[in-house]
């Protein structure tokens, strides 16, 4: 992995806790939507499952 790709991925690693976060926050929540806070945490998981990939060195 380049140097330069590195905080790209910390940047991603940050928007999937985000992600989940807010889709935690708003399961919480009174009356919410449920479908909505279920997506979100599923992006959330599909983004960092993303990051991880591409913080994985290239195959010699």
């Amino acid at each position: 992995m380049s140097a330069a790709m590195s905080p790209l991925v910390g940047l991603a690693f940050v928007a999937a806790l985000a992600l989940v976060a807010g889709g935690l926050w708003l399961l919480n929540q009174p009356g919410s939507n449920r479908t909505k806070a279920v997506l979100m945490m599923v992006a959330g998981i599909v983004v960092a499952f993303n990051a991880w990939i591409n913080s994985l060195p290239l195959p010699g």
